[in-house]
């Protein structure tokens, strides 16, 4: 491409696509503000099980601990009784 001094009508050119970009992009962003996230009933119910769970996990973590504590002391009993219970028991 040959420019004969002619400097201007490239600059020109230039800010003419230049303009264009910007309405573009004032259309762009009228675009992302109708953007919307909503999220199912399933996601929510599951978002609120998965924060309760978290608050669970120190009082999970402690529980573990004395129950690790009493089998290695030999201090664990198994209640017989009850876990035939829970096995018969068909409610859950």
């Amino acid at each position: 491409m040959i420019i004969n001094n002619n400097i201007q009508a490239v600059t020109g050119a230039y800010n003419v696509s230049s303009a264009g970009g910007a309405k573009r992009s004032g259309a762009a962003e009228r675009a992302h503000k109708a953007d919307e996230v909503v999220f199912s009933n399933e996601a929510q119910s599951f978002s609120s099980m998965l924060q309760k769970l978290r608050g669970m996990d120190e009082s999970r973590a402690q529980k573990i601990a004395e129950l690790r504590q009493q089998v290695a002391d030999g201090t664990y009993e198994v209640d017989s009784k009850s876990i035939a219970d829970r096995l018969l028991d068909t409610r859950f």
